[in-house]
């Protein structure tokens, strides 16, 4: 395999344009594109309301803050997690 660094364009169509030099053999390629701009592709926003998860905690009156609930949930479960590889270590 013959790696060639080429540049082209994208048109607006979704075609690539890339110019070939004349010493280059001609037969089948594999193309990796890599984006030059520092803008991402658009992508439409997906709703958070119309995940099945959206508002669970909504009716629990014990948990007053979601936010910190959530983030001390997280928490609990990276420490454990971490706990268990560690005794798993030990046992080894």
């Amino acid at each position: 395999m013959i790696a060639t660094k080429l540049k082209g364009q994208i048109t607006r169509d979704r075609r690539l344009v890339v110019r070939i030099p004349r010493d280059m053999a001609t037969g089948a390629v594999e193309i990796i594109v890599l984006h030059l701009s520092a803008q991402p592709a658009r992508r439409r926003a997906r709703r958070r309301s119309t995940h099945p998860a959206f508002g669970i905690w909504a009716k629990r009156s014990d948990i007053t803050d979601t936010a910190l609930f959530a983030a001390q949930l997280r928490q609990r479960v990276e420490t454990r997690a971490d706990e268990r590889k560690i005794r798993n270590v030990r046992h080894a």
